[in-house]
Parts: structure tokens; sequence; C-alpha cells
């Protein structure tokens, strides 16, 4: 999860009996649509480091990475602080809780209880319209993959899950992936023959 995974590969191998379409959503296009809608909330997820842990014991992984759930190029300009979005995190299954920062005063104290509220506070607002657009239809593509289907998925900007579904007897939904890095990416294109700036 430090190494970013740019690439996410998908092949449907079998389909399930009912239901478990495919749901692909443009995070880029959600986090400007956020930026005008609550430019606060904006803020807030660029600025909030979030903390993510994935743990399978089937296979050994344990993985963990810390970052915002909206990265942008910080311009160090107030009228204009985020210029433009560089990466999603968004991943609730894997996101540990949220800690609040340090006290300011450098005490435990009320204030800093205060401090605390205003952070949850915040924080849960920003989730809340950030969960509210990536729900609307406006930016989701459903896909009904079948047996062969292979999608890619650029990992950093494409928000990816699927409907929920049904088997039966006999039957189950498999999907086939894996991933790839920017390095990996990177040599491919340099073998075949394109110039990386």
């Amino acid at each position: 999860m430090s190494c970013i995974t740019i690439v996410q590969i998908f092949t449907m191998v079998s389909p399930a009996a009912e239901g478990g379409k495919s749901i692909f959503a443009d995070g880029f296009a959600a986090a400007e649509r956020l930026r005008i809608a609550d430019p606060t909330s904006f803020n807030v997820l660029c600025t909030t480091v979030r903390r993510y842990r994935s743990i399978d014991d089937a296979t050994g992984w344990h993985l963990e990475a810390r970052g915002p759930v909206i990265s942008a190029v910080n311009r160090k300009n107030k009228e204009h602080l985020w210029g433009p979005v560089t990466a999603i995190r968004h991943n609730d299954l894997d996101r540990l809780p949220d800690l609040p920062p340090p006290p300011s005063c450098g005490t435990f104290d009320t204030t800093w209880k205060k401090e605390q509220e205003e952070f949850y506070e915040k924080l849960q607002i920003a989730h809340s319209k950030w969960d509210e657009i990536l729900g609307s239809d406006e930016f989701r593509l459903v896909m009904d993959l079948q047996p062969g289907d292979t999608v890619l998925v650029a990992n950093q900007r494409c928000l990816h899950g699927r409907t929920s579904f049904s088997t039966f007897e006999g039957s189950r939904r498999a999907v086939m992936g894996c991933y790839v890095s920017q390095d990996e990416l990177d040599s491919r294109f340099r073998r075949a023959g394109f110039q990386l700036h």
C-alpha cells in the first residue's frame, strides 16, 4: 500500500446468478464536484490523514498505509490553496478509526476536548458530503461483466465496487484480479518504445 498500485485489472470468471454488477466512478470528477459544492469539506478531505489496514490471513497479507482521501497539489496560496487532484484514496472497509490532531495548546484540557469535537464534526460532515456525491448516478458507470470481460482500472482515480448479489447451489461469482505498479507500467511502456518524462 505504500508502493501505490496504478492499475488494477479485473477479469470476470463467473458472474453471479443474480446481481453483482460492477460499478465504476470517476473519483477526480467527484472530488471536483465536492470542491465546488463544499470547499470546506474538500479541504478537510485533503488535509486529514487517514489510516488504512488490510489483513488477509489466508494469503498472509498485512498491509498498512496513510494518506488523505483526496490528494491535490498544495499551492500554498490562501485564495486558491488546492490545485489539481492527483489521487483518491477511498476504502471504507480498510479505513481505521480517525485520530484527532494533538492539542494546539500542548495540554489535554477542555480546549483540546473542544478541538476534538470540532475535528470529528468537520470530518463527519465532509465524509457525508463525499458519500452523497459518490452515491449519485452522475459519476457512476454500471457494467454487467460477462465471462472473459476484462477491465483495467486507474486505481488512484477510478473507484470501483459492485452491487449486491445472490448465488445458488452450483453457482458463484468469481473475479480474478491483479495489480500493476507505476514502475512495472513504465517499464512496459519503455520496452514498447515510448519515451517517458
